[in-house]
């Protein structure tokens, strides 16, 4: 299984990422442990080399 971290504007903000949508202008992601966060903006970049997601 794959999981990244997630930045929020450089900051790392979430770890084991398993989950990340799109919808309207949020960003709903979900950990390995079913925890949700919800952020407002867009995604900027997958580096799945790197297991990261940074969103602004």
């Amino acid at each position: 299984m794959c999981s990244c971290n997630l930045y929020f504007k450089n900051e790392l903000v979430m770890e084991d990422v398993i989950f990340v949508k799109k919808e309207n202008n949020k960003i709903i992601a979900y950990d390995l442990f079913g925890e949700k966060k919800e952020f407002e903006g867009d995604i900027k970049i997958v580096d799945l080399n790197n297991n990261k997601i940074y969103i602004e």
